[in-house]
């Protein structure tokens, strides 16, 4: 009898321990298996996230935008010399006034020689110049008569004469104590200024 209790025991501590070690392997935590190595010889996708670079907007070219350059002669003897000063502002009111892209200089006091050097230093500069000179016809004080250089060459590109015709789609504002003849010869001014823009096609 008492070596059968014996036995009754064994057993059943060797039944407890089963459980517990049976227990304990079922409440841990499988371990991730870990990834394959590479194969040798393929090309492996790069991991990192790069930035894409923005492209950049259009930039207009500087050489692609028209310039014109305006100058005035010395007038005749017998006309003021701010005669030119007013005609050469003028013509660049005008055309400051239609086409606002149009890169404007300035140039007094020049000779036909001056302008073609100009216009042959520029590979996209227009050079005006404008000549005053008595209306030997009478039919105003001053003669104003231009001629248009191209860039590059400097070869004549357009010639004329400008006349005082009034503005119609505005009438600037005189300087005061301007006379009549002063008011005329700015009307000229911008008269050469239309017509440079419409033989250069740039209004209609």
């Amino acid at each position: 009898m008492h070596h059968n209790l014996k036995l009754i025991f064994a057993v059943s501590l060797c039944l407890l321990l089963l459980f517990a070690v049976a227990d304990g392997q079922s409440g841990r935590k499988q371990k991730k298996s870990d990834p394959p190595p590479p194969i040798q010889g393929v090309n492996q996708p790069d991991a990192r996230v790069e930035s894409v670079p923005e492209v950049p907007s259009e930039i207009p070219k500087e050489k692609d935008r028209r310039s014109i350059m305006v100058m005035t002669s010395m007038p005749d003897m017998l006309l003021p010399l701010y005669y030119a000063d007013i005609a050469r502002r003028g013509c660049l009111s005008e055309i400051r006034d239609v086409a606002r892209t149009i890169d404007l200089r300035e140039a007094s006091n020049q000779n036909r020689s001056d302008a073609i050097k100009a216009a042959k230093n520029d590979d996209r500069t227009y050079v005006i110049l404008m000549e005053l000179e008595p209306d030997r016809f009478g039919n105003s004080s001053v003669d104003l008569r231009y001629t248009i250089f191209e860039p590059k060459t400097g070869k004549v590109a357009g010639m004329g004469s400008g006349y005082p015709v009034q503005p119609t789609s505005r009438i600037p504002i005189p300087p005061i104590g301007a006379s009549r003849e002063q008011v005329y010869i700015d009307w000229a001014g911008r008269d050469v200024g239309r017509q440079v823009m419409k033989k250069l096609g740039i209004i209609p």
